[in-house]
């Protein structure tokens, strides 16, 4: 890639499907099917194309650390992925319950969801880094309600690259719209033989 290009990528869309992968290691397979059940049965009243995947180590694949978790990602209309993933910790506090761990990432997936933006709240720095490392255009992008790693994130931005950013809050949806010229940033760098 030589240079990024600029993007205007204002419009969430409706959620439109909901894939994911429930995964266990060193624990029972059952596990997996179970965060399923979790998943399922808070996401299927909302929406009918929800397939979440199991998958299952075992042996000397599976590493050395039981454990099992799950991770979902919502599509809508206009092509925004969404992302909320959950693990059973290990926690004494905190129940490792698999349907409990399932029903957690599909309250989650909703949380983000609901937030708005055209990404989660966790791929927000990374949003706002490719934004400005883009051409000397104006970049557009909507997103949710800003998190302290996006803040820091801008902050970096202006000491490191001096690209500030136009913030302006959208009360009717209440996201936050994100404008910039980017530092122009090119791709130097020669294939070799």
């Amino acid at each position: 890639v030589k240079q990024l290009k600029p993007v205007h990528w204002l419009d969430v869309g409706l959620v439109k499907r909901i894939r994911g992968v429930a995964y266990s290691t060193r624990v029972s397979p059952q596990n997996a099917n179970r965060m399923v059940d979790g998943v399922r049965g808070v996401l299927n009243a909302l929406l009918p194309d929800v397939y979440v995947f199991t998958d299952h180590a075992a042996g000397p694949a599976a590493a050395l650390s039981p454990g099992f978790a799950v991770s979902l990602v919502a599509e809508t209309t206009t092509g925004c992925l969404i992302s909320a993933e959950c693990a059973a910790t290990g926690n004494a506090d905190e129940a490792a319950i698999p349907e409990e761990i399932g029903i957690r990432c599909a309250r989650q997936l909703l949380a983000e969801i609901s937030t708005g933006g055209v990404v989660d709240s966790a791929h927000q720095g990374i949003m706002l880094f490719l934004a400005a490392m883009g051409p000397e255009e104006v970049v557009k992008i909507r997103l949710g309600r800003l998190t302290p790693h996006a803040i820091l994130t801008l902050r970096h931005l202006q000491t490191f690259f001096g690209v500030t950013f136009s913030l302006k809050a959208d009360p009717e949806s209440g996201t936050v719209l994100c404008s910039t010229v980017g530092a122009n940033l090119c791709n130097i760098a020669r294939a070799t033989s």
